[in-house]
């Protein structure tokens, strides 16, 4: 139960719905009802996990968000504003510590902080990853339910794939029978067509460049179209999904927003079973106790700094920065993974760019309206139309010795090194129209940390993702740059570039020289957050002395919490790590209901 709260009942949060929601910042009608379960973060994964144990009538679940309430927010069903900007008031605002092998640069590390979590900003990209990751994920942890079958039936099990926003035909785009089409989150293939469309389908070829239909039926390999968290030309964030008013109305489920967790608490011994919280601009703290599980779903920065600041971690480091150890857990925060990624760009001989929707008012005002009315344009459209993933080139001696070299860090033959993604402008100021490509490493070797700042442990964590500290991704990053200047490198192509901008010239004029100084240099002054940050509660197998959780998502060692979010995947899975923190979340449902 919450003890000495001030949580207010809001109907204004949920007009035209019997839907109940809390705001911890206003001081009315105190909420006093025991919980089952008590879940951190209102993102992706704590959506999932809300609503899935709530099916049961019998079980009550109170989910804490630190962020706002959703609905009304403009900025987050616009698909478009990914490009024009998420206000910071539902971001964290996360900047990494200096980048070393980057410049000593420090990168904006953007995460959701709004119910729905970073489903609310992000690219809206739908990836699954590929069989391999799964496979893999599961001999790793000994649990053979974390592989690919076993995991495609979650992921036909969430999702509603939808028409297109433009309602065009899409035989021949995707793969029906691997897709669901009655769960609660809608997905679609893109719904405004662009002049880059066809260059890259003209591109195409059955060897080095192939067509993939479905990215997602596990075979990521190829180029194809891509499906995005889009639905009636309209975002779909876990709250939209899983937090719909016919969910928020069962009469188990409590959800309180700004609500900011500082730690979880034992009551007796290792028994986690109470969260302290904090209304947004309130430092009194209050107490909520669950009588089954506390469950983490913070995602991958804020899970392990509550961990961190609730004592556990590292004892030793933990005791020199004033915090009571409670727990030895010394891979709490460390083991961080992000995709590695990048753009270039090119000024382009068209005007069919989405650059004007950036700097004409007037032109970003009717498309605008054109969304408003009938939920179509280019602003009901995602961040891509279409995108690549590949292997390197194993024929060329270079990729061949980075393979020998560094032959752990992809998992099997369906599973891609780097991806190209198409986008049709370029986030600049000038009045210009431009072409760019999207570059990242998919299984990144180096591996970095979050941490807590040492000189003021209340403070944001220190986030270190420590790009490019592996030689591994610097020599991938030159392959998959190599690859784009080649699938560039003829017409349509030829006419359709202008001028490379940014340094880019440079770089392509050295190509074959053997000189990578100047591509080194764009890459380590390039390089962008992935947002697919895991691994900093990893899973592990049971009684691998590594790790934060176990198969089962339980926290090593203690009793009465669990971590489900993206935090506890051990390597990136394949592209963008929404989707698969979605079907995490399905899995973890179902694992903790089999425990009750």
């Amino acid at each position: 139960m919450l003890k000495k709260t001030s949580v207010a009942f809001l109907t204004v949060l949920a007009p035209l719905c019997a839907a109940v929601v809390y705001d911890a910042t206003f001081d009315a009608l105190p909420l006093s009802t025991k919980h089952d379960y008590v879940i951190v973060g209102g993102g992706v994964a704590g959506s999932v996990v809300a609503n899935r144990l709530t099916e049961n009538s019998n079980v009550s679940v109170l989910l804490l968000e630190a962020g706002p309430f959703h609905k009304g927010v403009i900025e987050t069903e616009v698909p478009f504003y990914f490009w024009l900007g998420i206000p910071s008031t539902y971001q964290w605002n996360y900047t990494t510590v200096p980048q070393s092998s980057a410049n000593n640069r420090s990168i904006a590390y953007p995460r959701g902080h709004i119910l729905g979590g970073s489903s609310a900003i992000n690219g809206l990209v739908y990836d699954r990853a590929a069989t391999s990751d799964f496979d893999k994920l599961a001999n790793m942890s000994g649990d053979s339910g974390w592989a690919w079958e076993s995991m495609l039936t979650y992921y036909e099990k969430l999702e509603t794939f939808g028409p297109p926003s433009d309602g065009h035909n899409i035989t021949g785009q995707f793969d029906p029978s691997v897709h669901g089409f009655s769960g609660p989150l809608g997905v679609s293939l893109p719904g405004y067509s662009q002049t880059l469309d066809s260059l890259v389908l003209e591109t195409l070829n059955n060897d080095t460049f192939p067509y993939n239909q479905d990215s997602n039926s596990g075979n990521e390999i190829g180029f194809g179209w891509q499906v995005s968290t889009i639905h009636n030309g309209t975002r779909t964030t876990a709250a939209t999904a899983y937090l719909a008013d016919n969910y928020l109305a069962r009469p188990n489920l409590d959800v309180v927003v700004n609500a900011f967790v500082t730690r979880v608490l034992a009551s007796n011994g290792s028994q986690i079973d109470t969260v302290e919280f904090h209304a947004v601009g309130n430092t009194t703290n209050l107490e909520v106790q669950a009588s089954q599980e506390v469950i983490m779903s913070a995602g991958s920065i804020n899970t392990p700094y509550i961990l961190l600041s609730s004592g556990i971690g590292d004892n030793a480091t933990l005791s020199s920065m004033n915090i009571s150890p409670i727990h030895h857990l010394p891979s709490v925060g460390q083991n961080m993974s992000d995709t590695t990624v990048m753009y270039v760009s090119w000024e382009v001989n068209s005007n069919d760019t989405f650059d004007p929707l950036l700097n004409n008012e007037t032109a970003r005002a009717e498309a605008f309206s054109e969304w408003n009315a009938t939920r179509t344009g280019r602003m009901a459209n995602g961040v891509i139309n279409l995108s690549g993933m590949l292997r390197m080139n194993d024929s060329d001696p270079t990729v061949q010795s980075i393979y020998q070299q560094y032959s752990e860090s992809v998992a099997g033959s369906n599973d891609a090194d780097f991806e190209m993604l198409f986008i049709d402008g370029y986030i600049s100021t000038s009045n210009s129209t431009y072409f760019s490509m999207l570059y990242g490493v998919l299984s990144p070797l180096s591996r970095g940390s979050i941490t807590l700042n040492a000189s003021n442990p209340l403070g944001p964590p220190l986030i270190d993702p420590n790009y490019f500290a592996s030689e591994y991704d610097v020599l991938v990053m030159r392959q998959a740059l190599l690859t784009g200047f080649n699938f560039l490198s003829s017409e349509p192509w030829t006419s359709y570039l202008g001028t490379p901008v940014n340094g880019l010239a440079e770089v392509i004029s050295a190509v074959g020289t053997g000189d990578f100084t100047a591509m080194d240099e764009l890459m380590r002054n390039g390089v962008q957050n992935g947002a697919h940050l895991v691994a900093t509660s990893s899973m592990s197998p049971y009684g691998a002395d590594w790790g934060v959780v176990d198969p089962d998502l339980r926290v090593k060692g203690l009793n009465g919490l669990r971590v489900v979010d993206a935090s506890v995947y051990p390597f990136v899975p394949g592209g963008a790590t929404q989707l698969p923190t979605y079907c995490l979340a399905e899995r973890a449902s179902d694992i903790i209901k089999g425990s009750q």
